[in-house]
């Protein structure tokens, strides 16, 4: 700075604040910038006169004393006359921070048609922060100096134009004060609405007024002044919209536009980060296809569930969530089971299958690990996502643990079901895959050689393995040798604390037909086309059948037989209370594929109820080692029902199967996530890393961002269900014979449509006893 700048203090009593102010700015401004020139405007507490007079002899303090009271215009006034440069108007309740002054004159001079700034406070009408119009108590946490300086790192800088500075502290150019003049003591007395005047003019000379959003500067509140102020206020308001009828809308404007709410929202996001962190310094990623709290991607899965249960488990963590629609990347951040906010980053180049790596998506990641401190990543599926998550965390000494819940890492189908929906692993070729993946996504050179590639090279970058059960692991040993000695098994909990084995009855009579439930999700990669096939042919005296679930195939929802029972879709918390309900001998679980676990299988163990599996994956792993249920021979629907009528024919085993379910204890959410507690210990590292994390917009935008087609991208899982329906439908002779009478005969058509309408409306009826 060329020439000093002024700071005019108007003082009337208040001694404590007052010294509090002098000394943060000889504290907290650069020596040799500003002059103090402190005005005792007749203080009746003799303390301020004595205190006043310690300072006499400092370099950069000129005390003044009014003969009489002037009131706050007189006395800024005078201070402004007795300057020759520019100025800042500061209220002795005032403390300044580090670099204030410095700031708001760079504010100033940025721009010649600036004629006042302003800076952020906590007690301020519209400079108010972090709360618009509030009187603000400093964050929890901060003081503020530290406030001050969180502010300045964070700041957006949009310096916006306001309808009138504020008087609590404001810099206003000499030049301005030469041009207009001072403030109007004649119209204004002793105070109220002069600075919103002297601003008027300031906007009817050309000049605009300011904030300096890069600065704050502490206010305590309106002290200066007491007796009858109100009447003041409202008188000099009025004389304030006579003058100049438009400022009353100006600020009404202002206000009802939000106009700083880019400014409040960028601070406010920022506080909830540093707040949350300082909480804790242990902050996990969580990588997963779908959210556990909506859905996002697809319904809810056992995956989802199971991150769920270990979020909840984390008190003493931040848990971030992040997911990817292929569209753009999604960041939920919890702390147990509470959602603290939301982030959404779109991506311009969308992230496919074949994108092993995505520059977009990487950077958007490492500024997402460097600006939440991110200190251990917790991969639980990749899919829509690239292989760079391991590779970014490595840079930056992050560890990195996945969860294999399935088999995508072997083929990106996940289930080791080729595109006839059969088994394939044990008939894997490079031609049987390379046909499959044709069929699938369309692809026509050897994909599935380079999607091992790539997996191999990014396993090297993960720490540890997990997986659900011993079964997959041994396959992901088998199938990549190389992760031998950073893999183990940890079976996923499940709540107990509700256990309703009470609600199963005893035994059924043996004439009677077997209670036969099916659980879960209902698709093909579930069992539904063994499941059709068993309903219909296996005999109707022996089985009544409950569907509870889901049903992805629409081949389910059109049986119409009166041993079926369909209960639709259930809510996690209440499967306990149905199938207590419904006294079931037994659970089928019937996937035609390898399952690493089944949540549905831990279900209804909870609530002593046996389960008829086919001889695959963990189904039959863990039906071995419980003796809780039995194994079909095959997948093939006849020996299915072979082992259903040696059931039908054996009731005594049912009892027997209870018994053995009720010795044998299943591991909980509180013990799997004691043991994850334990693995997260090892593995955390909690010193933070360095590099260039979100910017200040980047982040506010992540906030504020929406897209419609990615929004509407969410429901694509919706759109394939009704596709999936539609096609079903399509392929009944009843549609088929609809479809000849809408060309043929449009009065059998009418009959027709009648007649479906009826049979549609009793179904419906008949789903809601």
């Amino acid at each position: 700075m060329n020439k000093l700048i002024d700071i005019i203090i108007p003082v009337y009593n208040a001694i404590d604040e007052l010294i509090l102010c002098i000394n943060s700015i000889i504290n907290k401004t650069e020596k040799n910038t500003y002059r103090i020139i402190a005005i005792n405007d007749c203080s009746p507490d003799p303390r301020v006169a004595d205190y006043l007079n310690t300072l006499e002899g400092h370099d950069s303090i000129v005390i003044l004393d009014n003969k009489v009271n002037l009131g706050f215009v007189g006395t800024v006034n005078r201070g402004m006359k007795y300057s020759d440069n520019d100025v800042v108007l500061l209220n002795s309740d005032t403390e300044v921070t580090s670099g204030w002054l410095s700031k708001l004159e760079r504010a100033a001079y940025q721009n010649s048609s600036v004629g006042t700034v302003t800076p952020l406070t906590n007690n301020g009408t519209i400079c108010s922060v972090p709360v618009f119009l509030e009187d603000n108590e400093i964050p929890e946490g901060y003081n503020a100096d530290s406030f001050a300086n969180f502010i300045e790192k964070i700041s957006l800088r949009r310096f916006p134009e306001i309808p009138t500075a504020v008087g609590f502290c404001m810099f206003i150019k000499r030049a301005v004060i030469k041009e207009i003049g001072y403030f109007d003591e004649e119209t204004f007395g002793k105070g109220y609405a002069e600075e919103n005047d002297f601003c008027c003019r300031v906007i009817e000379s050309g000049y605009i007024n300011i904030i300096a959003d890069d600065t704050f500067v502490f206010h305590k509140g309106s002290m200066s002044f007491q007796g009858d102020k109100l009447k003041l206020l409202n008188k000099n308001i009025a004389t304030l919209n006579r003058r100049y009828p438009y400022y009353e809308k100006k600020v009404h404007d202002f206000i009802v536009n939000n106009t700083l709410k880019d400014i409040h929202d960028n601070i406010n996001a920022w506080l909830n980060i540093d707040k949350e962190t300082r909480k804790s310094d242990k902050n996990i990623l969580f990588i997963l296809h779908n959210f556990f709290d909506e859905k996002y991607n697809h319904p809810i899965g056992g995956t989802e569930y199971h991150v769920k249960d270990l979020v909840e488990g984390l008190g003493e963590f931040n848990s971030y969530v992040l997911v990817s629609s292929g569209k753009e990347l999604v960041l939920k951040h919890f702390i147990t089971n509470q959602l603290i906010e939301k982030y959404r980053f779109p991506l311009k180049n969308e992230l496919s299958l074949t994108h092993f790596h995505h520059q977009e998506y990487s950077e958007i990641v490492e500024k997402i690990l460097i600006t939440f401190g991110i200190n251990l990543v917790h991969i639980h599926h990749l899919i829509k996502h690239s292989f760079d998550i391991p590779y970014i965390s490595k840079k930056h000494d992050i560890k990195v643990i996945y969860t294999l819940h399935d088999y995508y890492l072997l083929c990106p189908k996940v289930n080791l079901m080729d595109h006839n929906n059969e088994y394939c692993k044990d008939k894997r070729s490079e031609e049987k895959c390379r046909e499959c993946m044709f069929h699938t996504h369309g692809f026509h050179t050897p994909f599935l050689s380079k999607w091992k590639l790539k997996v191999e090279e990014m396993l090297e970058y993960v720490d540890l393995f997990i997986t659900p059960s011993n079964y997959s692991k041994n396959i992901f040993e088998e199938e990549y040798p190389q992760i031998r000695g950073r893999i183990k098994a940890i079976p996923h909990g499940i709540d107990v604390s509700q256990n309703n084995n009470s609600f199963i009855n005893n035994r059924r009579e043996d004439n009677k037909p077997l209670s036969v439930g099916f659980l879960g999700g209902l698709s093909s990669n579930k069992g539904s086309e063994i499941i059709h096939k068993l309903i219909l042919n296996y005999p109707k005296n022996k089985a009544e059948w409950h569907l509870i679930g889901a049903l992805g195939d629409q081949r389910l929802n059109l049986i119409n037989q009166d041993n079926v029972s369909i209960h639709g879709n259930y809510n996690r918390q209440d499967i306990d209370n149905i199938l207590g309900s419904l006294d079931l001998d037994l659970i089928c679980l019937l996937s035609p594929w390898p399952e690493t676990f089944s949540y549905t299988l831990s279900e209804a163990w909870r609530c002593n109820i046996p389960v008829l599996v086919t001889p695959m994956g963990a189904l039959k792993e863990r039906v071995l080692l419980t003796q809780g249920g039995w194994i079909s021979d095959s997948v093939k629907v006849e020996d299915i029902a072979k082992m259903l009528d040696f059931i039908y024919k054996n009731r005594g085993d049912i009892t027997s199967k209870r018994n053995n379910i009720l010795a044998n204890k299943v591991e909980t959410i509180h013990e799997m996530q004691r043991k994850y507690l334990q693995i997260y210990a090892d593995n955390i590292v909690l010193q933070k890393g360095g590099g260039e994390g979100l910017s200040r917009q980047e982040l506010l935008a992540s906030l504020r961002y929406f897209q419609p087609d990615v929004v509407n991208g969410q429901h694509d899982y919706e759109i394939d269900q009704l596709k999936s329906e539609l096609y079903a439908i399509h392929s009944t002779i009843g549609w088929k014979v609809l479809n000849r009478l809408r060309t043929r005969n449009k009065t059998a058509l009418r009959i027709g449509k009648k007649l479906i309408y009826l049979v549609l409306k009793y179904r419906k009826r008949y789903k809601n006893v």
